[in-house]
């Protein structure tokens, strides 16, 4: 120890003119010097609860066990020489020495070295949890459902003591001062805090009054944030049917409500900011789309000339098919016409007759036959003769009326119909496209209309 410090620390129970006080500064340089004096170095062993690793490359951390906790630092230097990535829940065992912060006159100790020794009981039993959580589906993605866009209303489950609520309500209020909020005030942290954010949680979402629930509590050690790694919590969570969202500690603190709910933020303020859009920037994009919409020049008159245009080129396509199918009838009954029933009986009547005659006429020329024969020979000829006349004229008649019948105008009549598009008769599905034009050429007339389906599948197939 300094003498000078000495003789003053003695000095300071003096009497005579008056104790000598010491300063701030000299009270911390004593401290630390009895520290180190009568610990020079410290083995010890403790549950990593609170770690920041600064950019300096300092790590500042507290180490727990049952009953107490120490505030510790690791100076880079140090620091670099690790094997390993100090986290929450493992359990260290370091090497340092006492010493009292000046600035803040805290005590702490400056691990010179720590080496990993496990995983805490809490560590230990959060990953167990979440790995059996986990397999039964309570964290699955394609559970997990979107926030509304535009809430009726915010539920807050949370302290209504501490600056979480304060914060999150000045964050509220600053982007959509109307929205109303309905909270439920429950423990956070400790004993039965889990219980009791569970039966709020079941009584907000029960109520039906909100579109999204907050969860929410600010940072804190693993053992502050247990409450919502807690079973119960997690399940209650899990059934609610209005979305939810996380907000519990820190960015780096984790916890299984982070993992059932519908979305994590990584803050309770960014959990607010999350459930509520921005009142001003909704009204900008309102505005900005009424403009837009007000603008027909620019996007509704181009869709109308456009419109006018398509009418004006199918009118013409309509216009030219149904003069294009007239033509067609027009020639089918041409063609029809020429096919003369009459007049094809007459032809073979007058082939009959002919063969009539000659069979007669060599029947008479015949000497040997007698002229018995020759009538009988003549009469059975002429009954053939006659016979086979009336046979054939019937035949002929049957085939006039055959072809009468499969003229195209009387396939028209007996309700079938000529289908074309754009001059062309259409003989399959593939012919045609949807939204081509049709023309349908019936008995009495044309009928104009364009395709709106096609089906391979035909009425008669699926019978």
């Amino acid at each position: 120890m300094d003498g000078n410090l000495k003789k003053r620390a003695a000095a300071s129970g003096a009497t005579g003119d008056g104790p000598e006080y010491l300063s701030v500064s000299d009270v911390t340089r004593l401290f630390n010097d009895i520290l180190e004096l009568n610990f020079p170095q410290l083995l010890f062993r403790g549950e990593i609860s609170q770690i920041t690793v600064a950019q300096s490359g300092h790590i500042y951390f507290s180490l727990k066990d049952e009953g107490a906790q120490v505030s510790c630092v690791m100076w880079a230097g140090t620091a670099r020489t690790l094997r390993f990535r100090p986290a929450v829940g493992l359990v260290v065992r370091c090497h340092g020495r006492p010493n009292v912060y000046p600035a803040s006159g805290r005590l702490q100790v400056v691990v010179s070295r720590m080496v990993e020794d496990g995983a805490g009981d809490l560590q230990r039993k959060f990953l167990e949890l979440k790995a059996r959580l986990e397999r039964d589906g309570f964290f699955a993605p394609e559970r997990k459902r979107p926030i509304p866009f535009l809430p009726k209303a915010v539920g807050i489950v949370t302290s209504k003591t501490g600056a979480v609520i304060h914060d999150m309500m000045v964050k509220i209020r600053e982007r959509f001062p109307s929205m109303p909020v309905y909270l439920a005030d429950t423990r956070v942290q400790g004993d039965g805090a889990a219980a009791e954010i569970a039966e709020a949680l079941r009584k907000i979402d029960d109520s039906g009054l909100v579109d999204v629930i907050i969860v929410a509590r600010g940072g804190g050690s693993l053992e502050d944030l247990w409450a919502f790694n807690e079973e119960e919590l997690v399940k209650a969570v899990f059934a609610c049917r209005t979305p939810v969202i996380s907000g519990v500690g820190h960015e780096v603190d984790t916890t299984l409500c982070d993992f059932v709910a519908d979305m994590r933020a990584p803050t309770p303020t960014a959990a607010a900011e999350m459930a509520v859009p921005k009142a001003s920037d909704l009204l900008l994009r309102v505005a900005e789309l009424e403009r837009r919409l007000q603008d027909t020049d620019r996007w509704l008159q181009p869709r109308a000339q456009r419109v006018d245009e398509l009418a004006g080129r199918l009118g013409a396509r309509v216009s030219g098919v149904l003069t294009e199918a007239r033509l067609h009838v027009k020639s089918a009954e041409s063609g029809l016409a020429r096919i003369r029933p009459d007049r094809v009986v007459e032809s073979l009547s007058a082939k009959v007759q002919g063969l009539r005659d000659r069979l007669v006429q060599a029947g008479r020329s015949s000497a040997q036959l007698s002229t018995r024969g020759v009538d009988t020979l003549a009469t059975r000829l002429s009954t053939s003769s006659r016979r086979r006349v009336e046979t054939l004229t019937a035949t002929v008649e049957h085939l006039g009326l055959r072809l009468e019948s499969l003229s195209p105008q009387r396939v028209l009549e007996r309700g079938y119909s000529i289908v074309s598009s754009s001059g062309r008769h259409l003989r399959s599905v593939g012919d045609v496209a949807v939204g081509a034009p049709l023309e349908v050429a019936v008995a009495d007339g044309v009928i104009s209309g364009k395709v709106q389906e096609i089906s391979k599948e035909s009425k008669w197939q699926r019978r």
